[in-house]
């Protein structure tokens, strides 16, 4: 069984539900930051927060994008067409409030280890967003990022990742130098992990289970292994 931290919130301690839309940043392919004021939030990188638009009763999940040391608060959305919240989320303007839920999660580095790991990431489109926030708030961390998308428009800030550390996996378009043409799946199954890794998943549920699988075969122990699944 994989352990998941989106199932069940848990006690929110931010007690300000209204946050003012600082600005909104187009990436292509109807994906988007929404940057927010912190209105006092704490977090740790990894977690997650409800967002939605006052009054409607509707909000959905999103990763944190930002580090905790930023001054504001990001989040990374993919419209969805005729969606009820996203589609309304990516017509805010700078001044406009939405409301918060959170942050909740336990989708988190390890802390306390007697030697500093190295890190596996494995995302999923906009599943990279809690990873990114990682690297942003501890960049000396040991990792490899593995960034499965179906076309390269699909990559988000790839710059903000190490290129030596970056993979990433395009499964409709040829393949540039350093990446990988194919499912992420496919890149990992023929890249054996060594077991002393800690492996975080976030993405699609097809993905999560098939790298989970992978690397249990691998050898790498299931407390090791840590998923943020996304649908």
């Amino acid at each position: 069984m994989i352990g998941t931290s989106r199932r069940t919130p848990g006690r929110n301690p931010h007690t300000n539900p209204l946050h003012t839309v600082i600005a909104t940043r187009e990436l292509g392919q109807g994906i988007f930051i929404l940057r927010l004021a912190r209105e006092g939030m704490h977090f740790r990188a990894g977690q997650w927060i409800n967002v939605g638009i006052p009054g409607t009763g509707e909000q959905r999940e999103y990763s944190i994008y930002s580090p905790p040391s930023a001054d504001h608060l990001d989040v990374l959305i993919k419209e969805i067409p005729g969606g009820e919240v996203s589609p309304a989320l990516h017509r805010c303007r700078p001044g406009e409030r939405v409301e918060i839920d959170g942050p909740h999660g336990a989708f988190t580095l390890v802390e306390g280890l007697r030697a500093a790991p190295h890190y596996l990431f494995c995302a999923s489109g906009t599943g990279v967003s809690p990873f990114h926030s990682f690297v942003a708030e501890s960049p000396a961390i040991d990792y490899v990022l593995l960034h499965g998308v179906r076309h390269h428009a699909e990559l988000m800030e790839p710059g903000a990742f190490a290129p030596s550390r970056f993979v990433p996996c395009i499964s409709r378009e040829g393949a540039q130098p350093g990446e990988h043409q194919g499912r992420l799946t496919t890149y990992l199954g023929e890249h054996p992990v060594d077991p002393s890794t800690y492996c975080y998943l976030c993405g699609n549920s097809d993905m999560i289970y098939e790298s989970f699988s992978l690397l249990t075969r691998f050898g790498v122990p299931r407390e090791q292994i840590f998923a943020e699944i996304y649908f």
